[in-house]
């Protein structure tokens, strides 16, 4: 019988995690925050010089990534758009809670999706990672297609998968760019974001 006076230590449920001070936080709400974020970035775009063209395209690209977060029911998006005199820089970071694979062999599952690189330029490699009071995560990242709605963007990505305590789900943090020439360097980003991770007994995410 378990002593009723002892005090259990809960579970993780909720996270928190820190993106960088020039990062916005999305709301997923519903489609009148995507119409609002959408609406900051035409703006900032047309501030920065760009050509209606370019504002319209800079924008649409932000909010297909807004409405896919959205509709694939993650529960923290964050993302940041500059502008460079070479051009735009677009990155995001969701976070999602994921039923793993009937055997529950995370890891495993993982490895089947290892890809040399290919003719087109994608590929996907698998490792493992430490992440701070976690301890060993699962991690895929690589060049891929990545499919928003019907537009197909070669992306940087980036997935770190995360098991939850007491729990059969894993938390998925995923980086997403579609900066390809910057790769290496938003792995990095990617990596020390996903380092700030904390698994809490209850919360969201959180900025310092």
């Amino acid at each position: 019988m378990t002593d009723p006076t002892s005090t259990a230590t809960p579970a993780p449920t909720g996270f928190h995690l820190r993106t960088p001070d020039d990062w916005v936080d999305f709301s997923l709400a519903d489609e009148a925050s995507e119409n609002r974020i959408a609406l900051d970035v035409w703006t900032q775009a047309r501030e920065a010089g760009l050509t209606e063209s370019q504002a319209g395209e800079f924008t649409e690209s932000v909010r297909r990534s807004v409405r896919q977060a959205r509709r694939s029911g993650a529960v923290h998006a964050a993302g940041t758009f500059q502008l460079y005199e070479d051009g735009p820089l677009t990155a995001t970071v969701l976070v999602s809670v994921v039923t793993p694979p009937a055997t529950g062999d995370v890891l495993g599952a993982l490895t089947a999706v290892q890809r040399p690189a290919q003719a087109d330029g994608t590929w996907r490699r698998v490792s493992t990672a430490q992440l701070d009071g976690i301890g060993t995560v699962g991690r895929v990242h690589g060049i891929q297609h990545v499919t928003l709605d019907e537009a197909t963007v070669r992306s940087a990505v980036m997935h770190t998968v995360v098991p939850l305590p007491g729990s059969t789900d894993v938390l998925v943090v995923t980086g997403t760019s579609p900066n390809v020439a910057e790769a290496d360097e938003l792995f990095e980003l990617f990596d020390t974001i996903t380092g700030t991770l904390r698994l809490t007994p209850t919360g969201t995410a959180e900025r310092p």
